[in-house]
């Protein structure tokens, strides 16, 4: 295409670039088949309104039509109000379009002012730095969002405009991410407009995800060993309960292997090896929930929820003759909860093994939940490739 003859003028740029690719096409072809139905509007020798539709006409090769501005008051003014009408933009796309006018906004009072009273103005235009308001109540939201949207036009990636810009980013939510840098705020936007991220929010989450994790495992690098251990964000213990109730089925446990009271257990909370923000995957057994929950208490987490192992096979029971084992997961501090494609169903189905021994199902469940971060298995009995064993049985 030839370069334009008309130059636009600046009022009529605040809607950003002229329409591109299928847009333009559809365009030029309902020009080129029917004509240009409404005149392009020039003011001082520039194109007021009418951008698109003249560049439309030199590509289908139509001779356009024009006419001159004959409006009073502020071009900027007279841009706004016919473009805010004819135009389906939401408040994100309103703050964009106020924000690129208060420039002018802002020349026009200084004008005013030089003029000093020797020439008649109109009285609708701004005060000098009074543009901002102006701005705002001209494309109708607040002044904040025009600060939001200025912020992201002179900082934001170019993609991020573009994504503000075409609707499909909010102005506020792109503010949010100024402090990111423009590689981040970029790929955020391709998520999004990909479809791999459900929406603005969940690309943000799952950035915010990925920081937290980063710097949860960069904290356990660099802890000071507790037990020889180095403190780590994750940790899955069976604790040796005592059953106490019954000689002959306590005497069978320690037989098995050594167990401990819930005051030692539960004493055991300093020498715990777990960074400040930490998960907790805790295993009891239904006689033992009560116990379990001091024992969270007295290494300083807090329940959250848990999983069940179905095992398959009826056991014995006083009430109900038992058939599962609870998966407690506790939480000190902020730790991330694993992303969602990462979080598994709440029951699984695995049948019982050797004596209190729990299936690898589950440690493999919990590697699948936080693949990134250190690992701790406390009172381990044997080696787990990937893991760090803590206990009196650990190799």
């Amino acid at each position: 295409m030839a370069a334009l003859a008309y130059a636009a003028h600046p009022a009529a740029e605040i809607f950003g670039p002229i329409l591109a690719g299928d847009e333009m096409l559809a365009l030029r072809t309902d020009i080129a088949d029917h004509g240009l139905r409404v005149p392009i509007t020039l003011h001082e020798g520039k194109i007021l309104d009418g951008r698109n539709r003249y560049a439309a006409c030199r590509l289908a090769g139509v001779e356009p039509r024009f006419e001159e501005w004959s409006g009073t008051g502020s071009p900027i003014e007279w841009v706004l109000s016919l473009n805010l009408h004819r135009r389906h933009l939401d408040a994100s796309q309103r703050a964009m379009v106020g924000a690129r006018a208060m420039p002018q906004l802002e020349a026009e009072a200084k004008e005013r002012q030089r003029r000093g009273g020797r020439e008649k103005v109109p009285v609708n235009l701004p005060e000098a730095g009074d543009s901002r308001d102006k701005a705002a109540a001209l494309v109708n939201v607040s002044g904040r969002s025009i600060d939001a949207a200025s912020a992201v036009q002179e900082r934001a990636s170019p993609e991020l405009v573009a994504s503000v810009w075409a609707g499909k980013i909010a102005v506020s939510a792109a503010a949010d991410l100024l402090d990111r840098s423009h590689e981040v705020q970029a790929e955020i936007v391709r998520k999004v407009e990909s479809g791999e991220a459900k929406n603005f929010h969940a690309a943000k989450n799952e950035l915010n995800r990925s920081d937290r994790v980063e710097k949860l495992a960069e904290i356990s690098r660099g802890s000071k060993p507790l037990d020889g251990v180095r403190p780590a964000p994750i940790l899955y213990a069976d604790p040796p309960w005592r059953y106490e109730h019954v000689e002959t089925e306590s005497r069978a446990i320690e037989n098995q292997n050594p167990t401990m009271a819930l005051e030692d257990i539960c004493a055991l909370g300093p020498t715990i090896p777990a960074t400040p923000d930490a998960v907790l995957f805790l295993w009891a057994t239904s006689p033992k929930l009560a116990e379990a929950m001091e024992v969270l208490r007295a290494w300083g987490f807090s329940y959250r929820t848990c999983a069940v192992w179905d095992k398959e096979k009826i056991g014995m029971g006083y009430y109900f003759r038992q058939q599962h084992e609870l998966l407690l997961v506790a939480t000190r501090g902020s730790p991330p909860t694993p992303a969602p494609a990462d979080r598994p169903s709440s029951v699984v189905r695995v049948a019982r093994g050797t004596h209190s021994a729990k299936p690898a199902e589950f440690a493999g469940l919990i590697e699948a939940m936080y693949p990134e971060l250190p690992k701790v298995e406390l009172f381990s009995r044997t080696p787990r490739a990937g893991w760090v064993g803590w206990g009196n049985q650990a190799a």
